[in-house]
């Protein structure tokens, strides 16, 4: 989906929605920061929905001054809130993919050329990050097997040993400072 097509799925909404889902859009990635850190992703999926319908039915009583969104107009209120996280989840969607910079492991450079590129983005950060989990022994070890797996069979025994101890030498440079 391009930038374009995003931007006119916004057109559906109405300006009090679009308002409501940056607020939303804001309360689920500060949720998500804090409080709700270790909760499954599987939640965030539905949040947006849940929180767009609080406050799009807050808002509706706000603007009617009367109970009638939480009553009679519980229809409204939950197809306005159910816009709302339709709403905060092209937000997210929009900054994820053209806004957010990438967090890029060290090793990515490192690895062209040994590693496929449509696996290196994982390769480098599996490895990079299991480094340093791993007790100094474990580590030799640890990048061996997790480049043959992201490799296969392209280097000989000879090659992966070098390749290793020069990942080794860079790493522990990383690990020192």
């Amino acid at each position: 989906m391009s930038f374009v097509q995003l931007l006119g799925t916004f057109r559906a909404y109405g300006a009090d929605v679009l308002l409501l889902a940056l607020g939303v859009t804001l309360t689920v990635s500060l949720l998500k920061k804090t409080v709700m850190k270790n909760v499954p992703k599987k939640v965030f999926v539905f949040l947006p929905f849940a929180v767009g319908a609080v406050y799009y039915a807050v808002f509706r009583a706000a603007v009617t001054a009367s109970a009638a969104p939480f009553t009679t107009e519980i229809s409204r209120t939950l197809e306005g809130g159910f816009a709302c996280g339709c709403a905060a989840t092209l937000y997210y969607t929009v900054y994820e993919q053209f806004f957010r910079g990438k967090n890029i492991s060290p090793l990515y450079a490192l690895l062209a050329g040994i590693v496929p590129e449509e696996k290196r983005e994982e390769a480098a950060s599996a490895l990079f990050e299991g480094y340093f989990e791993k007790k100094e022994e474990e580590r030799k070890i640890f990048l061996q097997e997790g480049l043959k797996t992201y490799c296969g069979d392209t280097m000989s025994e000879e090659e992966l040993i070098k390749i290793v101890e020069f990942l080794i030498r860079f790493l522990d440079t990383l690990e020192k400072k």
